[in-house]
């Protein structure tokens, strides 16, 4: 009599086993096949896995290897797998090569309505699954609400034994030193490169790199506000990093490494686009051979011309300050970005004050109504007088929002004035791109001559078949209208 045989497939999770139960397992498992005359040709055993994926990598090559024996035997089906859709679909892939899927503990009947039975057995392994999951969610969301680690672990804290977030001094300095170099100017790579050569490393064990400086400087938790998932604490976590410190960090751009030099900053970089091949010209410098220091936007793909830095950005900012200088401009322009306010929250916040008004006064109306009428019920009285206080707070809610918004004429005044806005800030403000060719360049601004808005986004990168509508001469310098955005075309010097 031909020997039959059989697989064994084991696997335990980490939130509900033991690594020692993968041996009771197959302990189990082999006794079974002592018992049933079943010779035992592989074993297959996933640790530490959980049973709703079958990301598995023992359970796929038990699977790759099926027609290996005839049966695959498990201590139990949930073992096999807990997801409702991946269960029967490997069943099927085993049953191909003629492999039957068997559990030890749990005898199903070979007849039709074994496969009733074992059917309920898999629901029942996916129904439990969810339900851990869901048990697992409302704990961890429990921890977050008392801001506790919940694993989670942050460069600069440790978990105390209650499971809260402690500084650990030695990382906290590394941090506070990574915001200030940044804020210094100097790139994240470079200050990675440096944190490694000191031995700063990753919690697994690898050098600092960019990635881990990057996340560090954009990381919340560092000012005190507590984060996981949807749960935002502020004040949840000890503080390292003041708001002020955080803030100016999440605005540098890097500049470039050399010892003693002071290079420009490029204000325009990501915006200057080659009109002959559409690709950004990105900033580049360096000293001639005779020392002389040299900085422009220049492209990379194309044989295009280089622009001179300060000479366009010198150009953009003086053409800037001409239309500004006109009071009627400075006035529309400053018309637009109060009319185009779209502030979202502000939006649903006084929708909400309107409703709670509106609510308030219809429901005085009325019983007042059905007081006049000699309609009393208990409770009239105190229920005006809710009343009158919800009609009070929406009010208040209405004319807090009413003062928040910007004062055209104040908005137009702070556009007219060169010493509260800088160079940087007006290009940054004012400037989507600006295309440059042979001839000049075509500096296109962020909003719309005609529906008087600030500009969307959605023109191509490369502007073609220009219109030139000259509306004012100041030597270099044209203010020009086309499909109704704003352009500015400055001539190249020769």
């Amino acid at each position: 009599m031909p020997v039959r045989t059989a697989v064994i497939y084991a696997r335990f999770s980490c939130s509900k086993q033991r690594e020692a139960s993968i041996e009771d397992q197959l302990r189990v498992c082999r006794d079974w096949c002592g018992r049933e005359g079943y010779a035992v040709v592989a074993e297959y055993a996933d640790h530490a896995l959980s049973g709703r994926t079958d990301d598995r990598p023992k359970f796929q090559e038990m699977i790759a290897n099926a027609g290996e024996s005839e049966i695959v035997l498990v201590y139990m089906m949930d073992r096999f797998s807990r997801d409702a859709f991946d269960a029967p679909i490997y069943k099927r892939e085993l049953a191909k090569h003629g492999v039957r899927l068997v559990s030890a503990l749990e005898a199903i009947p070979d007849s039709p309505e074994g496969i009733i039975y074992e059917k309920l057995l898999e629901g029942i392994a996916a129904c439990e699954s969810a339900k851990t999951s869901v048990r697992t969610k409302r704990g961890m969301e429990g921890n977050a609400l008392k801001c506790m680690d919940n694993g989670v672990r942050v460069y600069g804290y440790h978990p105390d034994s209650d499971g809260h977030y402690q500084i650990v001094p030695g990382e906290a300095e590394i941090v506070r030193e990574a915001f200030g170099r940044r804020i210094a100017g100097e790139t994240c790579g470079s200050i990675a490169e440096d944190l490694a050569q000191r031995g700063v490393r990753t919690y697994t064990g690898r050098p600092c790199g960019y990635t881990m400086v990057y996340k560090m400087l954009q990381n919340e938790k560092y000012r005190g506000i507590y984060i996981f998932g949807n749960v935002r604490r502020e004040g949840g976590m000890p503080r390292i990093i003041d708001d002020g410190t955080f803030d100016r960090a999440q605005h540098v751009q890097g500049k470039k490494q050399r010892a003693d030099e002071d290079w420009g900053d490029f204000v325009l970089s990501g915006r200057v686009i080659c009109s002959a091949c559409g690709r950004t010209m990105p900033g580049v410098s360096g000293r001639s051979h005779t020392g002389a220091k040299h900085e422009y936007y220049g492209c990379k793909h194309c044989d295009m011309k280089a622009v001179r830095r300060d000479w366009l950005e010198g150009e953009t900012v003086e053409a800037l300050r001409t239309i500004l200088s006109d009071r009627d401009e400075a006035l529309r322009i400053a018309q637009m970005v109060v009319d185009s306010q779209t502030d979202h929250l502000a939006d649903e916040e006084r929708k909400r004050a309107t409703a709670a008004l509106r609510s308030a006064e219809n429901g005085m109306r009325n019983l007042l109504a059905a007081v006049e009428q000699g309609i009393m019920v208990p409770g009239t009285k105190e229920r005006i007088g809710q009343l009158k206080e919800q009609q009070a707070r929406a009010r208040r809610d209405l004319e807090s929002l009413d003062a928040c918004k910007l004062d055209a004429v104040v908005f137009a005044d702070f556009l007219q004035s060169g010493t509260l806005l800088d160079d940087r800030s007006l290009l940054d403000a004012f400037v989507y791109q600006a295309l440059v060719s042979e001839e000049c360049v075509l500096v296109t601004l962020n909003y719309d001559d005609r529906k008087l808005e600030p500009a969307r986004v959605s023109l191509s990168r490369v502007l073609t078949d220009c219109v030139w509508l000259p509306s004012g001469h100041n030597g270099r310098t044209y203010l020009t209208c086309k499909n109704g955005r704003l352009l500015i075309r400055i001539s190249r010097p020769a």
